[in-house]
């Protein structure tokens, strides 16, 4: 129960030192007018306006807590570091692996605030269009939080042990590979089946699209835009298994995470 109390006041002062943060309001702010000019897209484009404006204020949804995990993530711990403050807090009977997993916790629910401003104006903006606010978006934006969740943990990860920069390209680079694992993976064995490589390329592509695959996160399974946007049904227990892998991968990178913080010396 002490340890979850530590985490909660972890939690609490994370929350409120990022909600201050001035790249917090700038992407709140951006994500907030493109929301709205995703109304004048509509009227310009071709296609249903009442599909552009959803897809692309999900879109828009996913983009800013992308960037909120990044720029706002890799800097929980290493502020702590550079200001010395780590020093003061890890002196109190607070392990370094609750210090993680409260700073974790502070800045999901920071996205998760974003989210939900996101989501009211979202709904205000398809009523006052008419465009169909239907539930079904919900679940879209669900799995954006579930990405999200995912997105912020292995900005934590980097972040305990590289340099700001590198913890923002290692971030990116795993949020690209996790959404795009899976079309590499086709591609490979299209071309096997095409034969249009060797045998031994062949085999060699193939394996290392497979560990790229197992080992990354598959974050293009949150990416359900064109299912809730055109009203097709997901499969049974999607939602349920894929919170749960989620969940299973929070786990793994804070696990790596605190491991890793609790080798540092910061003296």
């Amino acid at each position: 129960m002490q340890t979850l109390k530590h985490i909660g006041i972890i939690a609490h002062n994370t929350f409120r030192e990022s909600i201050r943060d001035k790249i917090l309001y700038n992407i709140v702010f951006l994500a907030i007018a493109l929301t709205l000019f995703s109304i004048v897209l509509g009227e310009w484009s071709v296609f249903d306006r009442a599909y552009v404006i959803k897809s692309t204020t999900l879109s828009v949804m996913s983009l800013s807590g992308l960037l909120i995990s990044i720029f706002v993530g890799i800097s929980l711990v290493q502020k702590e570091i550079q200001r010395r403050t780590v020093l003061t807090l890890l002196s109190k009977p607070i392990s370094r692996v609750t210090f993680i997993v409260g700073k974790y916790f502070g800045l999901l629910a920071v996205v998760t605030v974003h989210l939900a401003i996101l989501t009211v104006i979202y709904y205000v903006m398809l009523f006052l269009t008419h465009a169909d606010p239907a539930a079904n978006l919900l679940i879209a934006i669900y799995l954006i939080f579930c990405e999200m969740a995912v997105v912020i943990a292995v900005a934590l990860l980097f972040s305990s042990f590289s340099s700001t920069v590198l913890s923002a390209l290692f971030t990116l680079g795993v949020y690209f590979a996790g959404h795009l694992s899976n079309q590499l993976l086709e591609q490979v064995r299209f071309a096997s089946r095409m034969g249009e490589m060797g045998d031994t390329s062949t085999a060699l592509f193939e394996k290392m699209a497979v560990v790229i695959h197992a080992v990354f996160p598959g974050l293009y399974r949150y990416n359900v835009t064109s299912y809730v946007v055109h009203g097709i049904a997901l499969p049974d227990m999607y939602l349920f298994w894929n919170t749960l892998y989620a969940v299973g991968y929070v786990g793994v990178f804070l696990a790596v995470a605190s491991w890793w913080f609790s080798r540092r010396d910061f003296l």
